[in-house]
């Protein structure tokens, strides 16, 4: 009786109309058209080229093949470059963390001299930056181009990432860091100790954030350092424009790159399309953390 009388609340507050179907049919539409693009890319990368060259519109999977993918695995550039990317995620993830978090909590802390002022140094990037140029050439005063740390030492700490953590960080309940302070813990030790611990979903939020930023970038990359430093994007990104370059000057390019190019995006993008949905709980709880008052 009391499981039909819960049934039946539930139904009265939420009832069916057809305006709660056109959103519905709204949402799915809109999810289609957003996850399309990736499974085509995935049925090119395993399309065989005969099934490939037959029609000149591929709508979804028409056969089956690896054959792009042992290519990758033979072409040792490749590979390096998916590994400089693998290295550059860990590596710059695993840096970004740990200085936004510690730079975070620093300015979260009230009684922090002149904490304000300093706030509005990562205020200020969010707004006016000095163009590319400038940028450049303070990289190169400093002896970093060409050098892997280039591509993790400029972005060490992100401006929304920082607000992000610090927001999370003013919450934190003050009892618990004095206590901390009362049993002889420095800020230090209070952070370590404390405060990381039980900041784990903000923390896998900013690993999330920094890692899908240095996984896809490949704009700086392809101009910071030659192409024996370019991670997988930028190296993928070289390639269209080797094809877009060839067919600018009437080469004709073999349609069986397309389906390459297609398996190294497989390749980029699965990783994100596996550990996003696994983290996703985790991220909102970063987000959301602090959101409210109260």
């Amino acid at each position: 009786m009391r499981d039909q009388k819960m049934k039946k609340s539930v139904s009265q507050r939420t009832p069916f109309s057809v305006g709660l179907l056109v959103i519905y049919i709204c949402l799915v539409i809109f999810a289609i058209t957003c996850f399309y693009p990736f499974i085509y890319v995935l049925a090119l990368a395993v399309m065989p080229y005969e099934n490939y060259v037959q029609s000149s519109v591929h709508f979804f999977f028409d056969g089956f093949t690896l054959e792009y993918f042992e290519k990758i695995a033979q072409n040792s550039e490749i590979l390096f470059a998916f590994m400089r990317s693998v290295i550059r995620v860990l590596l710059g993830t695993t840096l970004n963390v740990i200085v936004t978090m510690l730079a975070a909590y620093a300015l979260s802390r009230k009684g922090l001299k002149h904490g304000k002022w300093m706030v509005v140094l990562f205020l200020i990037p969010m707004y006016f930056s000095a163009g590319l140029i400038p940028y450049y050439v303070t990289l190169n005063a400093y002896h970093l181009t060409n050098k892997f740390m280039a591509l993790i030492l400029p972005g060490l700490v992100s401006s929304m990432q920082f607000f992000i953590a610090k927001s999370n960080l003013s919450f934190f309940p003050e009892e618990i860091i004095e206590a901390s302070e009362a049993d002889g813990c420095g800020p230090i030790r209070t952070f370590i100790s404390i405060v990381w611990p039980c900041s784990k979903p903000l923390i896998t939020t900013l690993c999330v954030m920094y890692g899908l930023g240095h996984w896809n970038e490949y704009f700086w990359t392809r101009i910071l350092v030659h192409s024996d430093l370019w991670t997988a994007p930028a190296y993928l990104y070289g390639m269209i424009n080797s094809k877009i370059a060839l067919q600018g000057v009437g080469v004709g390019t073999p349609m069986e790159m397309q389906s390459y190019i297609s398996a190294v995006s497989a390749l980029l993008i699965l990783p994100i399309l596996i550990f996003y949905p696994l983290l996703q709980k985790h991220i909102i709880a970063g987000m959301t953390v602090g959101a409210i008052k109260g």
